[in-house]
């Protein structure tokens, strides 16, 4: 990995350096379970011994990796008496690349320097499922290989995704002039669902069936209970947003207001620009104070994602976005800032 000097924050170039990084650290990681090419699927512990516990997870798309390394510093960074459990990469298989991901149905990685390399070699080694002007999608062996993203592409149960029911689909990171993830890097990961419907790896939790990663997250909850929930992840964007979840109980939602209120106002003293005020991320959300948009996760209508999830079975939750125009570096930042602002008002929730 990229080591600089300085207080400057990792970039991790594999799956296998964030791992080597926390031995470095003499953290002891907990295996939760392995993906399916094996990789340790890891959970570290830090904070005190009080509860309610917090857990903080990223990494569930590989392309958003700022999330994954300020995840990882919070582990012996984030300042309190409470309990931390924090699964810094949820999909460690895409952190490590297209050609990685080839190299699973291959036996070997490619060298890819292009969209036309991948092209060639998807066509040369697969079966095409589909092709037009922009996507090409092809099965091999076990896994699914397009060249750009399907997401919302097709209906589901479409009778060309019937070879990829249950499987993964690979895809990889394609935008220029992002500090953190070149072209090629990462390979952004979608699973095929039992109803044939594409989705990627963070909609599974609240469903019977699960990829192994979401299993392991589950899991993971069920033994802690989480107080508080922290998702880290990035958007395309140059500025900074986060998402809150309606609580089921009045005191419980007037904790996630009242966490909601101080991550905003610290971000923004933080001279950390907002999201536009005509920005919305999805149908599926409303606008609260600028930065802050609100769900009721159980009307996604797309399966749960991780807060969504924590809000139904556990309480507070919120996904944190940083902007991936941005310096990698002011990302991890602000990532960071929000996840101890978040605890400082919760441990006051249980002073």
């Amino acid at each position: 990995h990229n080591a600089k000097g300085g207080n400057e924050m990792q970039v991790f170039d594999r799956y296998t350096n964030l791992l080597d990084w926390m031995k470095c650290r003499e953290n002891h990681p907990r295996v939760l379970g392995h993906a399916l090419d094996g990789s340790p699927i890891a959970c570290w512990q830090g904070g005190g011994d009080k509860k309610p516990a917090i857990f903080i997870s990223a990494g569930s798309h590989s392309t958003e990796q700022a999330g994954v390394t300020a995840a990882v510093e919070l582990v012996d960074q984030l300042e309190t008496d409470h309990q931390i459990y924090v699964i810094p990469c949820r999909d460690p298989m895409g952190m490590n690349g297209f050609s990685y991901a080839l190299s699973l149905s291959l036996g070997e990685e490619p060298e890819l320097g292009s969209v036309e390399d991948s092209e060639e070699i998807l066509k040369d080694s697969g079966e095409v499922l589909y092709q037009d002007e922009e996507t090409l999608l092809v099965i091999i062996g076990e896994y699914g290989y397009a060249t750009s993203g399907l997401y919302g592409r097709f209906s589901p149960g479409e009778a060309l995704l019937e070879p990829l029911v249950g499987r993964r689909i690979f895809f990889p990171s394609s935008a220029e002039g992002i500090d953190g993830t070149a072209p090629f890097q990462r390979a952004y990961t979608l699973v095929v669902s039992p109803a044939g419907e594409i989705l990627h790896i963070n909609r599974f939790h609240d469903t019977p069936w699960a990829p192994v990663e979401v299993q392991c997250t589950r899991r993971l909850m069920a033994e802690i209970q989480p107080g508080l929930t922290l998702d880290l992840h990035e958007y395309g964007g140059d500025a900074f947003w986060f998402s809150a979840r309606h609580q089921q109980s009045d005191d419980d939602q007037v904790w996630e207001q009242k966490i909601a209120d101080s991550i905003i106002q610290t971000v923004v003293e933080s001279n950390t620009k907002l999201v536009e005020e005509d920005y919305l991320p999805g149908s599926f959300f409303t606008k609260g104070q600028p930065g802050v948009f609100w769900l009721n996760s159980q009307q996604r209508g797309e399966g749960l994602n991780l807060a969504d999830f924590a809000a139904n079975q556990y309480g507070l939750s919120f996904t944190i976005e940083t902007g991936m125009q941005l310096g990698f570096q002011h990302r991890v930042r602000t990532s960071m800032l929000a996840a101890q602002t978040a605890v400082n008002v919760f441990e006051q929730r249980y002073a």
